[in-house]
């Protein structure tokens, strides 16, 4: 197996300048960079990164802690993180938490024992979480970067403006004439499903108008509810015309009991739904949903766990997006709405 020295050997350069071109390629001309990349190649020589960490203490290496990844929001950020984060020779382990706060402590204390260089956390998070001290005290060691809600002024985030996004959802439909609007949420103890329901009632109280309380569900934020809770409401003497999911994937439950129901997206029930995922696209008709931008999200999360590791940037960074409407198909004019 070829070593540090064959290469420099071949190359007809220092053992340094082999290292610096693994490690810091900016630091070598060209010309130098290309004769050890060439060495390398030719020899199929493999740095020994666990050696490195062992010397260093630390290693290039982000832990991402999440919940689950069969949503249809999450693979977008990730893609686009360990994208990033590849082009500038970073690794990432990434965890499943199953929603599990044992298992998530487990997976702390094993990517701490790893002596990753930080942390990110995607996915909703309880705000009363047992957790949240734990990753609270990561900071003193790491750096730790939440694309959720957390309420510590030394973790920094990278996310959309949910409550926002919300508002944005809810005004697009009064302004379209609806009143009956059901909004289907997840549970409040979560900030990002608190902070969507701020959203919805910003833009009620700014119209001057009252939300229909028996239209605001809770739910479990997937299809199966989407399904359940509007074959529910599509049995009210007073159904709703129009109906917000607080995720893309919410809303496919909605188009399955409206199409068993036989009633017809937009004409009879306009429906919008959150986070911009492409899959949206393929529905019909098109769902009209708010984007959150998650590629946006996971190439911001990975610059700024770059600069704080590598550039040693201090203090915490807040990079907050600005959600969009993106307006379809599936929503329409209330039936008597004057254009």
């Amino acid at each position: 197996m070829a070593t540090i020295k064959d290469v420099a050997k071949l190359a007809k350069v220092s053992i340094a300048t082999v290292s610096r071109v693994i490690n810091n390629p900016s630091s070598v001309s060209d010309a130098r960079t290309k004769l050890v990349k060439d060495a390398i190649e030719e020899l199929h020589y493999v740095p020994n990164i666990i050696a490195k960490e062992l010397i260093t203490k630390s290693s290039a290496t982000v832990g991402l802690l999440l919940p689950d990844i069969t949503n249809t929001f999450t693979p977008y950020i990730i893609d686009s993180f360990v994208k990033v984060l590849s082009d500038y020779h970073y690794n990432v382990v990434t965890c499943i938490t199953g929603f599990d706060d044992k298992r998530e402590q487990e997976l702390i204390h094993v990517l701490t024992a790893r002596n990753v260089c930080g942390f990110v956390f995607l996915g909703p998070r309880q705000a009363h979480s047992v957790n949240n001290p734990i990753i609270s005290r990561l900071t003193d060691t790491f750096p730790v970067i939440m694309l959720d809600y957390f309420d510590d002024p030394k973790v920094c985030h990278v996310m959309a403006d949910e409550e926002e996004g919300a508002y944005l959802a809810a005004k697009h439909l009064i302004e379209l004439g609806h009143r009956n609007i059901a909004f289907l949420n997840g549970d409040l103890s979560y900030g990002t499903y608190l902070h969507k329901q701020a959203g919805f009632l910003r833009a009620f109280e700014e119209s001057g108008l009252t939300p229909d309380s028996s239209l605001m569900k809770s739910i479990t934020p997937d299809h199966i509810g989407g399904y359940q809770a509007t074959t529910e409401l599509l049995q009210y003497r007073n159904r709703p015309t129009a109906i917000f999911t607080a995720g893309d994937q919410i809303a496919i439950g909605v188009y399955r009991a409206a199409q068993e129901n036989k009633v017809s997206i937009p004409s009879q029930l306009s429906v919008i739904g959150f986070s911009g995922s492409p899959f949206s696209l393929g529905l019909h008709p098109p769902l009209c949903t708010i984007s959150q931008f998650a590629p946006d999200i996971g190439r911001e999360a990975a610059m700024l766990m770059i600069n704080l590791t590598k550039h040693k940037e201090e203090g915490v960074k807040d990079i907050i997006i600005n959600p969009a409407l993106l307006d379809r198909f599936s929503c329409s004019y209330a039936a008597g709405h004057a254009v």
